[in-house]
């Protein structure tokens, strides 16, 4: 390696500076906060561009030997913060390549600057991606500017909690040119730059193909006004979702009256809007752009602009509409390097830049199967052109297919090197996100935020990850934050929302209740129809969990009204999913079934697969309490071929458990099993914990009915451990009545009739009526084993009641079985013949349904009954032939209770 220069005081590359003597790195002057360790790699850095910096010459200037330290890790960790300041990856460099195993080399060409007015330029010894030397030295020109410095078991709901957070995903902003300092990770100062709106335009021709142009010049001038970070782009999508809830007319000027609306709605500064036509009658010719610029705390219009070109040039027309309103809004012009960027970001052929705003359009409609139509349209006619990857990407993930949204991602982050800083760390982004890799976007969502503190969506994206992350504790922290950015994006709804999630998922309901709450007002406040649908379905599952049963329907029935209004189909089926979770934890499993047969026809009208899955997931489980295993294994079977094509393997691992459920409660162990075990690899390979553990006790039922006790108490415990670790209460309370059957086949009474007491509480606490009645069962059927008749029935009367009421068939079943046995118990003749008669039905009843241990526990007692009160001779004959069939159909624990009884039996003959 070379020896370095002697003595320089910076060194520059591309639009970046490394101030040396104050440590400090700068885009066009800017500060951009960067800690030691990351700053003293890129100084080594550029001290040898083009050349290899090995790891070990790294680690004797960073962490010299007497230094204690995981070395890899800590490097590691510093060059991500690195990439992450320049906009830089390891995949796609474009200032920092990575050469495995060994080191690293800086790419970019680097500028030296010493204390005397000496300037070498060093060109790197490899092949490099070079930007233009002399942008590097350009001066920002701030302008004077206006005023920017103010003030189950296994309940499902697949997707309607997913929507709130992928609301808060990929927003394309930026910073403003002149802020001091960027946040490096505490709560300071933040002086938020004035925010800009583009609301569209109105086609004032008429022409239905030339409709594509008002998303088109939306998208290009707001990617105008953003050169340079010096203005701050309210998304898209937000004022998208704004026109539909506030109705706003199609015309080129608001007035004060709708312009504090939108204010209210959105925070935003100011609004642009205005109108474009076809001058003349040729389709191809001239065409005139209109705009006003309008300020939404005066009402007053800055300014009026007009501009003319031809249809073959449609970006010069956009681009001196820019110029002229950053003017205006004194901002200064676009440098060579951030035009390059602005160009990167719009499509090279108009027919790319046609069906690429179409499918925008279509996305902010809530149409994803047409804007996945057009966009992969966009890709075929320019591939090279990264955004339409990003959106096809998007269009994906909303239709749930996984991989599919995945791939295009990886594309577009492969595309993004020419990119703007943002754009580039959004990509990367949104590829971490779809692929699942939420670690990682908690570090690219951190530095977004860090380096664009004003910015309320990239600190929701954070937020976002971090929960998926599953990163409670920190999100809060971030929500702090947010609570504190300046006026209205402080006070966002949103933030609300956000935190009752998180609240939620550490399992303080109370915090969720009243933050939720305070969405909804908000929201309700500033005419945000489709935030407040969605803090009223938030609401109804908080008042779900809280066992505020008669508010979950008013909850459901406004959300629905409200995403019907705006034509939301997806949101008006997670709504009716919701509802139907509410009915099925209050045993009306006929109208949770109703229910979720329409949320199907909702997915399947729009195309949503994973919202389809999920759905045939819910019904199967509704058919199961219903006694329809038949028709269960053809809903899960359904559901899992969904997933297996859309590539979702939590999904999958979600129905293969599922299918478990149903095979052993068929009598079909060895087929359970070989589901299980299958859906836990599933798990181990993704990380699922969650159902990790439900594939885990699954096999661990089988074990026990199986006669294999130690395998299965451990199996549970660890179950109910991990269960316990993530926080799923309601699963806890399954597993504890796992345990008390496994206790109740050992003939551990005592044992058996605690774990039936906790999962009865567990149940009751989430108000779980019918999981709460079989907890209760289990306790009446110990308490006979136990002796305790009279406590036995009196528990027994409460179960009966559920189970009516409900038309829970396994649990009508069972608990007419425990019923028949404690009437049996009482030894009177008319007691013993009603149960004789009772236990008859039952397996005939169970045998149809096809509940195979419901039909040979009846077939048990009734063999217990006829040898001890009837005909000796016909009670041997039943549990002889019980003991031969269950033994060799894998119902030991079965067979080993009628060998008992015919042994007992044989003793008191004796």
């Amino acid at each position: 390696m070379q020896a370095a220069e002697a003595n320089p005081r910076s060194r520059a590359f591309g639009v970046f500076e490394a101030d040396l003597r104050a440590a400090e790195l700068r885009k066009h002057g800017i500060r951009i906060k960067l800690q030691e360790q990351p700053f003293q790699i890129l100084t080594l850095l550029l001290e040898h561009p083009g050349e290899v910096v090995t790891r070990e010459e790294l680690r004797q200037r960073l962490w010299p030997a007497h230094t204690f330290v995981d070395f890899d890790r800590s490097l590691n960790k510093a060059m991500t913060k690195l990439r992450a300041a320049l906009g830089d990856s390891a995949e796609n460099p474009r200032y920092v390549e990575t050469i495995p195993r060994h080191g690293y080399r800086f790419l970019a060409s680097v500028q030296v600057h010493y204390h005397e007015p000496v300037a070498t330029a060093v060109q790197p010894s490899a092949s490099t991606h070079e930007t233009d030397p002399a942008s590097a030295n350009e001066a920002p020109h701030p302008g004077p500017g206006p005023a920017t410095n103010r003030g189950k078991r296994r309940i499902r709901l697949y997707g309607a909690l997913a929507a709130a957070s992928a609301a808060l995903l990929c927003m394309l902003l930026y910073v403003r040119i002149h802020q001091p300092v960027v946040l490096g990770g505490s709560a300071v100062q933040v002086n938020p730059r004035a925010s800009v709106a583009v609301l569209g335009f109105t086609n004032l021709s008429g022409n239905q193909r030339e409709a594509w142009l008002s998303t088109a010049f939306s998208d290009w001038l707001t990617t105008e006004l953003t050169a340079g970070e010096q203005v701050r782009a309210i998304p898209a999508e937000s004022v998208t979702r704004m026109k539909m809830e506030l109705a706003l007319p199609d015309v080129d000027s608001l007035g004060p009256e709708s312009l504090i609306r939108i204010r209210k709605n959105l925070g935003t500064d100011y609004v642009v809007s205005g109108s474009y036509a076809i001058v003349g009658e040729k389709t191809d010719g001239d065409l005139r752009l209109d705009l006003r610029l309008q300020d939404t705390r005066s009402g007053e219009t800055i300014t009026a602009i007009s501009e003319s070109g031809t249809s073959a040039r449609l970006l010069d027309l956009v681009s001196r509409a820019g110029e002229r309103l950053r003017l205006r809004l004194g901002v200064r012009a676009v440098t060579r390097e951030e035009a390059a960027e602005v160009a990167t970001a719009l499509p090279l052929k108009p027919e790319t830049a046609k069906y690429y705003a179409e499918g925008r359009a279509k996305l902010r409609a809530f149409d994803a199967l047409s804007a996945r139509d057009l966009l992969q349209k966009a890709v075929a006619v320019e591939p090279s052109f990264a955004l339409s990857h990003a959106e096809l990407a998007t269009a994906w993930s909303r239709l749930g297919y996984d991989e599919n949204a995945k791939e295009e991602a990886k594309k577009a982050f492969d595309l993004s090197a020419n990119l703007s800083r943002a754009e580039r760390l959004l990509t990367e982004g949104l590829y971490r996100e779809m692929s699942h890799d939420w670690e990682n976007a908690v570090e690219i969502n951190r530095a977004l935020y860090e380096f664009f503190p004003d910015n309320l969506d990239y600190g929701l994206a954070l937020v976002n990850s971090q929960l998926q992350a599953n990163r409670w504790k920190e999100a809060l922290e971030t929500i702090d934050v947010l609570r504190k950015l300046p006026s209205s994006s402080g006070e966002d709804a949103r933030i609300d929302l956000a935190e009752g999630y998180a609240s939620r998922s550490l399992g303080d309901s109370k915090r969720a209740d009243a933050s939720i709450g305070r969405a909804a007002e908000k929201s309700r406040a500033a005419g945000a129809s489709l935030l407040l649908a969605r803090a009223r379905l938030d609401q109804a599952w908080t008042y779900e969990n809280l066992g505020r049963s008669s508010e979950v329907e008013d909850a459901v029935r406004e959300a629905k009204q409200l995403y019907t209004a705006a034509n939301d189909r997806r949101g008006v089926a997670e709504a009716t999913t919701i509802g139907a979770i509410a009915h099925r934890n209050e045993g009306d499993y006929l109208g949770a079934k109703k229910d979720y047969e329409e949320g199907l026809m909702l997915y399947r009208q729009i195309g949503y697969r994973r919202g389809l899955a999920g759905e045939y997931d819910n019904i199967a489980d509704t058919l199961i309490c219903l006694g329809d295993l038949e028709g269960a294994l053809r809903s899960l079977q359904a559901a899992l071929a969904i997933y297996q094509e859309t590539g979702d393997q939590n999904g999958e691992a979600l129905a293969r458990n599922g299918l478990g459920d149903v095979y052993f409660a068929l009598g079909n162990h060895s087929k359970a099993k070989e589901i299980y075990k299958s859906a836990l690899d599933i798990c181990l390979r993704i990380g699922n914990r969650g159902r990790q553990a439900g594939a885990v006790a699954g096999l661990g039922r089988v074990h026990g009915l199986e006669g294999d006790f130690p395998r299965a108490q451990e199996e549970e415990s660890e179950a109910r451990a991990i269960f316990e670790e993530i926080g799923d209460k309601v699963a806890v309370a399954s597993v504890d009545l796992d345990l008390a059957r496994l206790s109740l086949d050992e003939g551990k009474e005592a044992q058996a009739a605690a774990s039936a007491r906790m999962a009865a509480q567990g149940f009751g606490n989430a108000k779980a009526m019918s999981d709460e009645a079989e907890a209760n069962l289990v306790l009446a059927e110990t308490l006979l084993a136990e002796g305790k008749v009279a406590e036995s029935r009196k528990n027994l009367e409460r179960v009966l009641s559920v189970a009516r009421q409900t038309h829970n068939r396994k649990l009508e079943l069972s608990a007419a079985l425990a019923e028949a046995r404690v009437r049996a118990a009482s030894g009177k003749a008319a007691d013993v013949s009603e149960s004789l008669t009772s236990l008859d039905r039952i397996i005939a009843e169970a045998t149809a349904g096809k509940f195979a241990r419901v039909a040979m526990e009846a077939r048990l007692a009734l063999g217990e009954t006829q040898l001890n009160f009837g005909d000796q001779g016909v009670g041997r004959a039943i549990l002889q032939s019980l003991e031969k069939e269950s033994a060799g159909g894998g119902f030991a624990a079965v067979a080993r209770k009628a060998a008992a009884a015919l042994k007992a039996a044989t003793r008191a003959s004796i």
